[in-house]
């Protein structure tokens, strides 16, 4: 079968998106291995924290906090649920759900929080105290300047 992208065309160690790809994958997959003993994945963490912080939470608020789908929230928010870390806020009235922490979800992010630390520092001490700002500063800037370009 012939190579549907020919040679010439492989994105080269330039590319942005593929560079940006390749440090996301290993940045979660580090903290996927560190977190697996508990059961939770490096993508759900955050989720998390964000009901934590917002509780009661919507789907929506949590998806603006994290910047993110509504879709790709509610199906964590659903494993979230499934495995006991979050619940439906009884109080909730109208259309959208809110959640809120349980004592399972507490307890995850007690257990889970000095993990992410150590991890969180490995990664940055590969790093020398100018490149983490650096590296700060550039995530912003991308971010900003990206979000500004597509809404042109």
């Amino acid at each position: 079968m012939p190579d549907p992208m020919p040679k010439a065309n492989h994105p080269h160690p330039q590319c942005i998106n593929l560079q940006m790809m390749r440090a996301s994958h290993y940045i979660l997959k580090t903290y996927d291995e560190a977190y697996r003993p508990y059961g939770i994945r490096a993508t759900q963490m955050p989720v998390l924290g964000a009901v934590a912080r917002l509780a009661p939470a919507s789907i929506k608020q949590v998806a603006d906090e994290m910047e993110s789908e509504r879709s790709v929230i509610s199906r964590k928010l659903q494993v979230m649920e499934k495995n006991g870390w979050v619940r439906e806020d009884p109080k909730t009235t109208g259309k959208e759900k809110a959640f809120i922490l349980t004592p399972g979800g507490k307890n995850m992010i007690e257990a889970i929080l000095p993990v992410k630390q150590k991890v969180q520092s490995r990664i940055m001490k590969s790093l020398t105290n100018n490149e983490q700002r650096l590296l700060m500063s550039l995530c912003n800037k991308l971010k900003s300047s990206t979000t500004s370009s597509i809404k042109d």
